[in-house]
């Protein structure tokens, strides 16, 4: 079979990433190239509810040259995704019709759920002992700029998961306009986070020894 060329692109809260990989059944996966570009889009989301229009730009921008560099790869095939800031803005809608018409590029929005799947399945994938360590109740933090999502398993299986709004961007957001010092500041995100994990860890089945952190 002749080598595919792959490209994998990941609309996210804080950077725009498209890793491109050649895929065949000699050499299976191999990278040729890994771009990311930082963006505001989480912020813009986070803090106003929708994204802006010159966010809209910047993104159509961004990925128009992603296009062009697929093309000079000759991609054959493609995966756009987009994840919690797209998820949540109102004008998702108007910004992938505009995404697509000016870049030809299609993205889909994953559900909460779907993200998290697809990351457990990266960290079995990289992670040799992953079996082994989810045997004896192990927690999964994963750690994202729009929230935190915590994930229990017990003797293979996945026990319950919940996705907190404890992401870096969005706390950021809410303690934008408090005038404290660092020490304070520091003070306060402690506090939300130990609210949350309070009001989480009510009638959970808490029995985790190893607590494997993916940030």
């Amino acid at each position: 079979m002749a080598a595919l060329t792959f490209a994998a692109i990941d609309v996210g809260s804080f950077e725009v990433e498209m890793g491109i990989y050649e895929i065949s059944n000699r050499n299976k996966i191999r990278k040729l190239d890994q771009i990311r570009h930082v963006t505001a889009l989480g912020k813009d989301t986070y803090n106003n509810g929708k994204i802006s229009y010159e966010m809209v730009e910047e993104l159509c921008d961004l990925l128009a040259d992603f296009a062009r560099i697929m093309k000079s790869y000759k991609v054959t095939e493609y995966r756009a995704y987009a994840t919690s800031a797209m998820r949540e803005a109102r004008n998702n809608r108007i910004v992938l019709d505009q995404i697509r018409v000016r870049t030809g590029i299609q993205v889909r929005i994953i559900s909460n759920s779907e993200q998290r799947f697809l990351g457990y399945k990266a960290i079995a994938v990289s992670d040799d002992e992953f079996d082994e360590n989810i045997q004896q109740g192990t927690a999964i933090v994963d750690v994202g700029f729009g929230s935190m999502q915590i994930s229990l398993f017990d003797k293979n299986l996945l026990v319950t998961t919940e996705n907190l709004p404890l992401g870096v961007l969005r706390i950021r957001g809410t303690l934008q306009d408090v005038n404290t010092t660092v020490e304070q500041y520091r003070d306060l995100i402690g506090e939300m986070v130990d609210n949350e994990l309070e009001i989480w860890r009510k009638d959970k089945p808490i029995t985790a020894q190893p607590v494997l952190i993916l940030i």
